[in-house]
């Protein structure tokens, strides 16, 4: 924990937020506390302080949702972690998503015992199939254990020597012994204290509704990030300030959207992803080419002794175009960011698969997947006695104008 303390210091202190500010001639108002609308012109803040304008941008932000049950105040969020002074010998964590498995991963990384309870079928339900299978296995191998399809949480009973955590499965009442509860349900947006009736904005599922130009309900009123529930990423909320600050500021209506968005977690192994997953593009183009690439299949990999993984491509049949990829492994959300410049590019499988990516490395990955696309799709032309030996495996040195 010191050493967290330490690198967010100093990555504050390297960006120097309020004193660019500052400097540009921005008036900061720290320490404000909970401001609130008085009307659309007016906001208050905790001091009394008023603040009027012509146009406000809302980036407040979110916070982990919590559930109310039976003992629900035993029970901890991501955002506590950062208060905890000793490592528990056990822990429950409820949620199989992003920050589920990230806190699993990093717990087991510790020494502790780690339980991971899931409403869904499975592991990160929203991303590929192939991510949710990788993780799934190497929580295994880790000795994290999973339970998915609960059917929701009874109680937490306080105990002598810990926490008694009661849950609901396949219609009975089980219950694990832990030190421990964390609950990752889901992220919303702070709204609670904004006051937003007064100003006359609206809002859904507890965020800030707004259009492809983050302009809310009220027309001189934007808002971007957390606060509006789209696209809960560090990187989607910097374009969508900046988005929602031209638009409010030279009075258009530029509009965006989140169509490319490298994305992942921070588990033990890796996981990234961009664009479709492979059932998404099978309910497109049912006959996309799909190839998968194991890690153990690459010289880094097995030099660093990181053969765990795999690679997913996925691309058109009709167009060449790239249409996802999915990487669970070492190094996998910088290895992703090269199919997601590729795609922003529109760039055909056969130039990807053309590209001279540098050797050994793990991101020769995403060359080996795509030679073996165009291979399948019948793009490189193969003599028959070659493809009567089966399927057929590319290396990372190969080469072919052929």
């Amino acid at each position: 924990m010191s050493r967290v303390q330490q690198v967010v210091y100093q990555i504050h202190e390297k960006k120097q937020m309020i004193n660019h500010l500052k400097e540009l001639g921005v008036d900061v108002f720290t320490r404000s506390g909970e401001a609130h609308f008085v009307d659309a012109q007016t906001i208050e803040l905790e001091n009394g302080q008023q603040l009027q304008a012509q146009k406000f941008i809302l980036c407040a932000g979110g916070h982990a949702r919590r559930l109310n049950f039976p003992g629900a105040e035993y029970a901890l969020t991501h955002s506590d972690v950062w208060s905890l002074k000793e490592l528990p010998r056990s822990v429950v964590i409820l949620g199989g998503a992003a920050t589920g498995c990230q806190l699993a991963s990093i717990f087991a990384a510790f020494g502790a015992q780690v339980t991971v309870l899931e409403v869904g079928p499975h592991l990160l339900g929203r991303e590929d199939e192939i991510i949710s299978k990788a993780i799934g296995d190497a929580f295994n191998r880790r000795g994290i254990q999973v339970i998915t399809g609960i059917g929701g949480v009874e109680r937490i009973d306080k105990v002598d020597d810990g926490l008694q955590f009661w849950y609901q499965y396949q219609g009975e009442l089980r219950s694990i012994h832990t030190q421990a509860v964390m609950v990752s349900v889901g992220w919303v947006g702070n709204i609670e204290s904004l006051n937003l009736p007064a100003a006359g904005v609206e809002t859904q599922r507890g965020y800030v509704i707004v259009n492809d130009a983050f302009q809310t309900t009220a027309p001189n009123i934007f808002a971007a990030g957390d606060i509006t529930g789209r696209m809960m990423l560090v990187q989607s909320g910097t374009y969508e300030g900046r988005m929602a600050a031209e638009n409010a500021v030279l009075g258009g209506q530029q509009p965006y959207r989140h169509l490319i968005v490298p994305h992942g977690g921070f588990t033990d192994p890796e996981y990234g992803s961009v664009g479709l997953t492979e059932k998404e593009a099978r309910t497109l183009e049912p006959e996309c080419a799909v190839a998968v690439v194991s890690y153990a299949e690459m010289d880094r990999a097995v030099i660093d002794g990181r053969t765990e993984g795999y690679c997913k491509l996925i691309v058109s049949q009709e167009n060449h175009r790239i249409l996802g990829a999915h990487v669970a492994g070492e190094h996998a959300l910088e290895i992703i960011h090269l199919v997601a410049a590729g795609m922003a590019a529109d760039m055909w499988v056969e130039q990807l698969a053309e590209l001279e990516i540098a050797y050994p490395t793990f991101t020769a990955v995403v060359g080996l997947a795509a030679r073996r696309i165009i291979r399948d799709m019948g793009v490189i032309p193969l003599a028959p006695q070659w493809r009567s030996l089966g399927r057929t495996y590319a290396a990372e040195w190969e080469r072919s104008d052929h």
